[in-house]
């Protein structure tokens, strides 16, 4: 069974860094982090899925952490009225535990099963109800990782549980990734600078949850073309909004991935990532939806094996001269669709989701990517709370010849997960893939997994 033996210690590890980081505010097992600047709460370019409506805490007085243990949304309640009190002066903090255990049944490198888990945690500041200033939010997001994981015995590149490649894939860390500040100019735009984590970095994307109750593969939760957008760095961007919602956001990032430092010491040490993307409102068939459009170019010198979380390649290409490149450009589009809506029932229903791209296959190792998945609330009767999410990915592998030598080529693969809300605190996801390896000599891999999230 792999390292799984160590599941029970490395659990109470896992609470153990959660408390400490809570308690302490530092970074435990990192490198020292500075502080990061100021940074934005706007739409998540690096995700595949972006809600139709963004979900928002429930109006006063009915906390999202009230009511008994059956029905609060936070396991640890109300902290006998504190939270309510921090809430309603400036200051909101969750706290989520999340657990793996995952294992490759045929196919790939090996067959063993592995447990893991992580803690992740968002401390927001309002800035009006603190200090008096209109408009403002600090986010500071933290991450913990523990334990083992199922990538790479695999054999794909796309990562098969993308959470447990965050922070820092394969190591016991708790990092600072992001330290954001967002201020609203005004009801249609708002500026945002610091360290940026584009995944969850702000209480509207931290709620929708995309890492812990969604898809587990890296190429179900992101379009894998959009690999230089790294999940945690320095940077800048504006938002735009129309009078529903976000409607164009551009950002300006440094190509250096940072999450367990500063990132000051390389700022611009090696050129920058621009991205932009323009959200379309639609109402095909009558239903809501979205169409967006993405740009990406950046001046920074790499090669296809620079290091990137979003794609396991070095350890197919040890060794390997790869020529450099001091550009490189991505074009995306990505949409989400309603395609059936429970006319008696507004919390019942289905979403389409697709997101492709395409790029100049060097320096990026992906030349072009697409997923689909329809994702949507359970068939099973009185079950509103639980989803349920069947999607495929395909992504085509650089023509360089090294990789070509190697024998690498497309890459599939068929996810099915179902999340079941056992109370609004706690859900259980078990979760099936089948991967079709980049890797011409790797067999084909099916994987089984289950994921227990604890939201505190």
């Amino acid at each position: 069974m792999g390292r799984s033996g160590n599941a029970c210690s490395s659990g109470v590890g896992l609470c153990a860094a959660a408390l400490l980081w809570w308690l302490s505010g530092s970074v435990l097992g990192a490198d020292p982090v500075e502080s990061a600047g100021l940074a934005a709460d706007a739409e998540l370019p690096a995700s595949s899925v972006v809600e139709s409506v963004d979900p928002e805490l429930p109006d006063a007085p009915l906390w999202p952490w009230s009511g008994d243990l059956g029905t609060r949304s936070q396991l640890s309640g109300s902290w006998a009225g504190t939270r309510e009190a921090l809430a309603t002066n400036g200051v909101s903090f969750y706290c989520d535990l999340t657990q793996y255990y995952q294992g490759v049944t045929s196919g790939g490198l090996a067959r063993q099963f592995e447990y893991g888990g992580r803690g992740d945690y968002l401390l927001d500041f309002d800035t009006q109800k603190l200090w008096g200033w209109p408009g403002g939010h600090i986010d500071l997001r933290g991450e913990t990782r523990l334990g083992q994981d199922c990538n790479g015995i695999d054999g794909a590149i796309s990562p098969s549980n993308f959470a447990m490649v965050l922070p820092r894939p394969g190591q016991n860390v708790t990092a600072l990734t992001g330290v954001q500040f967002t201020q609203e100019i005004s009801e249609q735009l708002s500026v945002f600078a610091g360290k940026l984590n584009l995944l969850d970095g702000t209480p509207t994307a931290y709620r929708r949850g995309m890492r812990l109750n969604y898809f587990w593969n890296a190429g179900m939760q992101n379009n894998l073309t959009r690999v230089f957008l790294m999940p945690s760095s320095l940077g800048a961007g504006v938002t735009v909004r129309d009078d529903v919602e976000p409607v164009f956001s551009f950002y300006l990032l440094d190509s250096y991935y940072t999450p367990t430092t500063s990132g000051f010491q390389t700022l611009f040490a090696n050129g920058v990532v621009n991205y932009g993307e323009y959200r379309l409102r639609t109402n095909w068939f009558g239903l809501p939806g979205h169409s967006a459009f993405g740009v990406l170019y950046s001046n920074a010198t790499r090669t296809a094996l620079d290091t990137n979380p979003y794609v396991l390649l070095p350890g197919f290409v040890t060794g390997a001269a790869l020529p450099k490149k001091n550009s490189a450009w991505t074009v995306t589009y990505r949409l989400d669709q309603v395609v059936w809506a429970d006319p008696q029932d507004p919390e019942r229903g289905w979403t389409l989701y697709s997101d492709v791209g395409l790029t100049d296959g060097n320096p990026n190792p992906i030349r072009w990517f697409a997923n689909l998945a329809l994702v949507g609330t359970s068939p099973i009767g009185g079950r509103n709370q639980d989803t349920v999410g069947l999607g495929y990915y395909h992504l085509g592998i650089t023509g360089l010849p090294t990789f070509q030598a190697l024998g690498l080529g497309a890459e599939n693969g068929v996810e099915l997960y179902y999340n079941a809300a056992v109370t609004p605190w706690f859900h259980l996801t078990p979760d099936l893939q089948i991967l079709d390896p980049s890797k011409q000599s790797t067999a084909t891999a099916v994987l089984i997994g289950i994921r227990g999230r604890i939201s505190f």
